[in-house]
């Protein structure tokens, strides 16, 4: 894989081309992990008025599927085929699946809290530690170190989808807010017309677009760290 300025676009216009080939594919995907991994914490949250009692729902069921998702995306890149088990083959190596998810959100939230730069730095190299732990069944630690791998030289290259990643995330009307202290941190509901328009766009066609995205980027990376390996490099 030749590594120049084009490969991010490559990347985000193949994935486009090939997620509205594939959409009545993915679709049933997302709708999935929306009602089993996401909504029901969120009603959890609702009705106790605390995020904290949504919390076991997030790492029992949410972390495993989370992982499986990303299963779902490679096979289907790979073969053109949806495999909708893929959604619950997360739980069939649980603790990793758990561990890894947690993991990487802490490794993250504590370098954008030390700084921003080594958040970003972290959050890069250790981008497909979630795709790895499932994909390659490489395990807690060698998930992270597989990730660091792969992603050494192209961290420049991944940072353009981590950015509009984050963009979207941050600027795109939701229709769910958090208020409160962080021990009491309640659930608003803002159903207004537009906000329900900018949410049912973000999660059913502008992330699933992203997701696509990183699953080309890993599986590129993934072939062009084996290639170096086949030639001694």
């Amino acid at each position: 894989m030749k590594d120049d300025r084009t490969i991010t676009f490559i990347w985000m216009k193949t994935s486009w081309d090939f997620c509205l080939d594939n959409y009545f594919c993915i679709l049933p995907a997302i709708l999935a992990f929306q009602i089993i991994a996401v909504m029901p914490s969120l009603l959890i949250w609702k009705y106790f008025d605390n995020r904290w009692y949504a919390l076991p729902w997030e790492v029992m069921i949410g972390a495993p599927m989370t992982v499986g998702i990303n299963l779902f995306f490679i096979n289907l890149n790979r073969n053109g085929q949806a495999d909708y088990a893929d959604l619950f083959r997360g739980f069939s190596i649980f603790p990793a699946a758990v561990s890894v998810s947690f993991a990487y959100g802490l490794i993250v939230t504590a370098g954008l809290v030390m700084l921003v730069i080594p958040g970003v730095i972290w959050g890069l190299k250790y981008i497909f530690s979630q795709y790895s732990v499932i994909y390659k069944r490489t395990g807690f630690k060698a998930s992270f170190l597989h990730s660091s791998l792969i992603t050494n030289g192209f961290k420049e290259r991944l940072l353009p989808v981590a950015l509009l990643w984050v963009t979207l995330e941050t600027l795109t009307p939701g229709i769910m807010k958090a208020e409160g202290s962080i021990t009491s941190m309640r659930l608003v509901l803002d159903l207004k017309p537009w906000a329900v328009t900018a949410f049912t766009l973000k999660t059913l066609v502008f992330l699933p677009w992203l997701d696509m995205v990183l699953v080309r980027a890993y599986l590129d990376l993934v072939k062009h760290n084996e290639r170096q390996v086949i030639r001694g490099e």
